[in-house]
């Protein structure tokens, strides 16, 4: 059994969890950018492992959030 969560350290960890998941997103932005402008095989695969990463790192911090902290 779990120990129970105050509300407020819920929200704080809610908050925390958002701004990594806001920075994440800006690093999808970004990537593609780069991604788009690659011109070597090599250099676009590794753009593409990159974002799939980064989308797997969204979803865990997404449902952690939902889970975890309850909102």
């Amino acid at each position: 059994m779990t120990a129970r969560i105050a509300r407020a350290d819920k929200d704080k960890m809610r908050a925390q969890t958002e701004e990594i998941l806001a920075m994440h997103k800006q690093m999808i932005e970004r990537i593609e950018f780069y991604a788009a402008q690659a011109e070597v095989e090599e250099y676009m695969n590794f753009w593409q492992e990159l974002l799939g990463k980064n989308r797997q790192i969204i979803g865990q911090l997404s449902r952690y959030m939902v889970t975890k902290c309850n909102r």
